[in-house]
């Protein structure tokens, strides 16, 4: 068995700990391009403490805010704008995980040069991150994409009807900062959504073609209690407890895409959120179960190990255990109120051919079971 494991430099993982983000920023650059969100960090007073404690450290900033959607070529090329006029030589990203990709392809493309599109897998011009990006510091105020630590960044165009990762192992960020802290306001939808992209990627990391002894042992510690913890955050938002294991569970995730790669549900989400500009989170996590089954009915039982240790029990056989979990990320999903079916986002059976296409990207390549473009459709039109 041979593997390459990749993640950020540093991992600065504490409650409160965005009040260290000034010191640990000192020797990474003298002047910051901060990539922001739609302003609740202005609002809450957290942003300005930040840029405050950046000034005590001899730090100036320009801030390039309003990152609300997934980001697109024109999102990112104009973060690099903002970059490049203000002559930066570092970034911070403090958001979602639009904002922290947003931010993290900036960093390489400043460097690089061209537009983001140029470096997009599939679709690009080819072009590839030879110059070492700026220097970039992640701080998720989510608790989903784990994109803090991985090494691409996920960009798409519904009216090109893409979805593609800029990748390179120098993307990966400088400092990762977790804050618990920072989630605890997060909204009850945010909060499901982005929830099921961490326990989606804990799931199909753990299944997928490329999965590794050292993934699979922080999928298998993991994913138990973010499944509970969900739950919890989702019901109580100011549950900390609750909000730190999702932090904890979505970081770790990023960890195990990024080194094991996914499968099928987000493979289909990149599809529906190419196509029909469907969040990738609630698609994921709607689309999960079905592809736990679809892996079932194909052989697939490795899910049994994830069953014993989230029940605490054992089961007649590995079938069995399987199906008791499958049926448990079932009842999250109920519990979320997440759709049940592909007709809530607007998916007709005339569009499943187009879905399809737009699907057959790197995480569908991954699944443990080989899901070819017909099979794809086929699939698709069983959800509607």
């Amino acid at each position: 068995m041979g593997f390459e494991f990749y993640t950020a430099s540093r991992i600065v993982f504490d409650r409160g700990a965005i009040k260290k983000l000034p010191k640990l920023c000192a020797g990474l650059g003298r002047h910051f391009l901060i990539v922001t969100g739609g302003g609740s960090l202005k609002r809450s007073g957290i942003l300005d403490a930040l840029i405050n404690g950046l000034k005590k450290e001899g730090i100036t900033c320009t801030l390039h805010g309003g990152i609300v959607d997934e980001p697109t070529p024109g999102i990112v090329d104009a973060a690099v704008k903002s970059g490049l006029d203000a002559g930066v030589d570092a970034l911070i990203g403090i958001g979602g995980g639009s904002v922290m990709d947003t931010a993290k392809a900036a960093a390489g493309v400043i460097t690089n040069g061209g537009s983001v599109r140029d470096y997009l897998e599939g679709v690009g011009t080819g072009a590839v991150i030879v110059n070492d990006p700026l220097p970039f510091v992640a701080v998720p105020t989510t608790s989903g994409t784990g994109t803090e630590v991985t090494k691409n960044a996920v960009i798409m165009s519904k009216e090109e009807r893409f979805k593609k990762s800029i990748r390179h192992e120098k993307l990966i960020a400088d400092i990762a900062l977790l804050d618990p802290e920072l989630t605890v306001s997060v909204p009850k939808s945010v909060t499901a959504a982005s929830g099921m992209d961490a326990i989606c990627q804990l799931i199909e990391s753990f299944t997928a073609r490329q999965a590794n002894a050292f993934c699979d042992a922080m999928s298998l510690y993991h994913t138990p209690p973010a499944v509970h913890a969900l739950k919890q955050a989702y019901d109580d938002g100011g549950d900390i407890d609750a909000r730190e294991t999702m932090a904890l569970s979505a970081m770790v995730s990023g960890m195990c895409l990024a080194n094991a790669g996914l499968g099928a549900a987000p493979g289909v989400s990149t599809g529906l959120s190419a196509v029909l500009g469907v969040a990738h989170g609630i698609a994921c996590g709607m689309l999960l179960p079905h592809v736990m089954r679809y892996n079932l009915e194909h052989g697939v039982t490795k899910y049994a190990a994830l069953s014993r240790a989230y029940f605490g029990r054992d089961f007649k056989d590995d079938m069995n255990a399987s199906l008791a979990f499958t049926e448990a990320i079932e009842e999250l999903c109920a519990y979320l109120g997440l759709p049940e079916k592909l007709r809530d986002f607007g998916v007709s059976d005339g569009m499943a051919a187009t879905i399809a296409k737009a699907s057959m990207g790197s995480s569908m390549s991954k699944n443990p079971v080989e899901i070819p473009l017909d099979a794809c459709e086929d699939f698709i039109r069983s959800l509607i």
